[in-house]
């Protein structure tokens, strides 16, 4: 709750500030894309300006109202322990109380109205306890379903804000619509975990808040329970075989190679890291400093001028 999600540093002053527009303009990429306006600085691949935090995050993952906090290249490792911790610690305490009901004297003469003798022998040891259960049982639908959807996104090197958008992330082209709820973020609102397209894309109904509910009650049903988010994430899981016609995504290195990125990342789990950091391919980069896409990298993940991709002069 309390950790740098991997905010991405400002500029120390007004010149620094005006050098780097200079230079956004004569690379004709000086737009909200590539330009944050609240922050005042060029924005890295893969990162989001957070206007819950008030700063721009490197490699953008959601921002989680269960910590209230952002979820990015920093913590995005922590948050999937968290949530991988609290799955399993649903399923502990549902096997406890069902041990723990078990082992209570049954009710002399218990009677219920609507369920049968052998039920109601069940319920009335501890009926507290057994609504309860019910209750966590419906979260742990919930919290499965988060991270299924994580662990897919891990094997393919993409954050949520990247899945909601679409695998396109070259900044020449616009995002595609989110065609999904806000699951994989931990919460139905799509303004709560950061990822609304509001102001964010070139569509004018997204930008003025026009949301259309179409498809009846059914679909307003999946899309507040998160269940569209996560058939979208199956669907699209089949769809990544070599006929794919999707946009690929430029950040995978295939499932092992991302799994091992992810998990075998040096830093430290729960100790001081450097900002921004992370693995792609086995090497070490920094989302902070990354302005290119992998295939024009070099190492370290630094900005390398592109001064001679001038589009008048290549036209």
């Amino acid at each position: 709750m309390i950790e740098d999600p991997g905010f991405v540093p400002k500029l120390g002053s007004r010149n620094q500030q005006r050098t780097v527009i200079a230079e956004l303009f004569e690379q004709w990429k000086f737009d909200e894309e590539n330009f944050c306006v609240a922050c005042m600085i060029r924005k890295p691949l893969r990162s989001k300006h957070c206007k819950r935090c008030g700063r721009c995050v490197a490699k953008h993952d959601h921002h989680c109202p269960w910590i209230d906090n952002c979820v990015g290249a920093n913590n995005l490792r922590h948050f999937v322990l968290y949530i991988t911790c609290l799955e399993a610690g649903i399923i502990l305490f549902v096997q406890l109380t069902y041990s723990y009901i078990n082992v209570l004297p049954a009710p002399v003469n218990a009677t219920c109205n609507v369920i049968n003798d052998a039920l109601c022998d069940f319920v009335l040891r501890d009926t507290f306890t057994l609504v309860l259960d019910v209750w966590v049982i419906i979260q742990l639908v919930w919290v499965t379903m988060l991270c299924a959807v994580q662990l897919v996104q891990i094997s393919r090197n993409q954050t949520t804000y990247e899945n909601m958008r679409g695998h396109s992330i070259d900044r020449s082209y616009p995002s595609s619509r989110a065609f999904a709820s806000a699951l994989a973020a931990g919460t139905t609102s799509l303004d709560a975990a950061g990822l609304s397209s509001a102001g964010q894309g070139p569509n004018p109904a997204l930008a003025h808040g026009h949301r259309h509910r179409r498809g009846g009650c059914l679909k307003q049903w999946t899309s507040l329970l998160g269940i569209d988010a996560f058939f979208a994430t199956a669907r699209d899981g089949l769809r990544d075989g070599p006929r794919a016609s999707r946009a690929k995504n430029p950040f995978s290195r295939g499932v092992v190679t991302n799994c091992r990125d992810f998990w075998c990342d040096p830093a430290p789990y729960f100790g001081q890291r450097e900002a921004g950091s992370g693995m792609l391919g086995g090497e070490p980069i920094n989302y902070n400093q990354m302005y290119e896409m992998p295939s024009r990298m070099h190492s370290g993940g630094r900005y390398r001028s592109l001064a001679d991709e001038d589009p008048e002069r290549n036209a």
